[in-house]
């Protein structure tokens, strides 16, 4: 467990309260997804991630935004600085996919603040943030690409 500053707790409390997306989320088949955003984890694995994310999203004709935060993209809060927020909110995507694992606040705060209309992330986030949570029957926290190549498989299913 990492122990946090409680003004830091406080402050991420306060910014999720005021900027959480209040967009009706559900599931939409591919067929009516036009922009994609995908948060990645920045773990050995990242860059083959992206291949595949940019390659998935290009046979499919979506226009897909990746995000690949990077320290200069966080303030001192662990939340995306509002430059970085307003590329996403412009964006205007129709699925935000978080590839990021648990103990990532800069990825809950995206994922929270996304204005997409069907979300998917990796683990859960209550209250019932994402509308699809791709865990392993262990429970365990499988790998991004692995978690990437199976919302793969369920968006080519949701036709």
């Amino acid at each position: 467990m990492i122990f946090i500053n409680p003004l830091t707790l406080l402050v991420r409390r306060i910014a999720l309260h005021k900027k959480a997306s209040t967009v009706p989320t559900s599931i939409i088949p591919l067929s009516r997804i036009g922009k994609a955003t995908v948060i990645l984890d920045m773990d050995a694995d990242a860059d083959f991630v992206s291949m595949d994310v940019k390659k998935f999203f290009t046979e499919h004709d979506i226009q897909v935004q990746i995000l690949n935060l990077q320290k200069w993209d966080i303030n001192i809060f662990g939340m995306v600085k509002k430059a970085k927020m307003q590329e996403m909110y412009d964006w205007d995507a129709d699925v935000f996919i978080s590839l990021a694992g648990p103990e990532n606040f800069t990825a809950e705060y995206a994922s929270r603040c996304s204005r997409a209309r069907f979300k998917i992330g990796r683990y859960d986030l209550q209250p019932d943030v994402y509308d699809i949570v791709i865990v392993n029957r262990e429970h365990q926290l499988p790998r991004q690409q692995k978690v990437f190549s199976t919302i793969v498989e369920y968006l080519l299913k949701i036709i």
